[in-house]
């Protein structure tokens, strides 16, 4: 399992060294996710990717000020050794990838094979193969909400949840889904809007924090996450 923070505005120093002690040590196993990290830092048309194999709390830098979205990711490595490839943010078209979980990549790449698409990757990961699929089937809401009932079938049941952050690079807004299987208090991920707009996998500080309901998909922007439900 790995850790996420969707970041909306100027960057908040306070939150993001939060976001390197809970990589250090999560607050609710008390896992260290150290196969790496990466940062990725967006706005409209533009964007930035910083990676580093190290774990973040031995590598941290703080990404460049100016940016509408920042989309961090500590890694806990499951499928695809550690290499700058299988880090986090992935970028592929005009879409990134941050993704917390596991999905049992040969089945999940048969029945996407099945349906008629292309399932190689640059990588070894399974985000990169959901990120692929997403992207190739449309890259919209709908999409997402296809790929994601089609990956819930493949879920490892180790890890029984998928928590992923999806960035357009075009517009730097996102989405964020969530769906578990167990609600374990590590699986749920948390958003406010209270004039910092943010997800993270865990409360980051003592502000309002709530959970992301089960099978949640929000769509956020500066200011603004608005939730519908794509599976009960």
């Amino acid at each position: 399992m790995c850790r996420i923070l969707l970041f909306f505005g100027d960057p908040r120093p306070s939150l993001f060294r939060s976001f390197v002690e809970i990589s250090r040590r999560d607050r609710t196993l008390g896992l260290s996710h150290g196969s790496g990290w990466g940062v990725l830092y967006a706005r409209e048309g533009e964007y930035g990717l910083y990676k580093s194999v190290k774990p973040i709390w031995e590598s941290y830098i703080d990404p460049p000020s100016g940016y509408k979205l920042y989309l961090l990711h500590s890694r806990l490595a499951s499928v695809g050794g550690i290499s700058p490839g299988n880090t986090h943010p992935i970028v592929y078209g005009d879409f990134a990838i941050a993704h917390n979980g596991t999905f049992r990549k040969e089945e999940l790449a048969r029945e996407l094979k099945g349906m008629g698409l292309d399932v190689r990757t640059g990588g070894a990961t399974d985000s990169e193969l959901f990120l692929k699929a997403f992207v190739d089937m449309g890259g919209d809401a709908e999409a997402l909400e296809e790929v994601a009932k089609i990956a819930a079938r493949h879920m490892d049941p180790e890890e029984p949840m998928m928590n992923i952050a999806i960035a357009d690079l075009r517009t730097a807004d996102a989405y964020f889904l969530t769906y578990r299987l167990v609600e374990e208090p590590h699986y749920v991920p948390v958003a406010r809007a209270d004039g910092v707009t943010a997800v993270a996998s865990e409360p980051l500080d003592d502000g309002p924090w709530s959970p992301l309901p089960n099978g949640a998909l929000a769509k956020i922007s500066s200011g603004s996450i608005r939730v519908t439900k794509f599976i009960t």
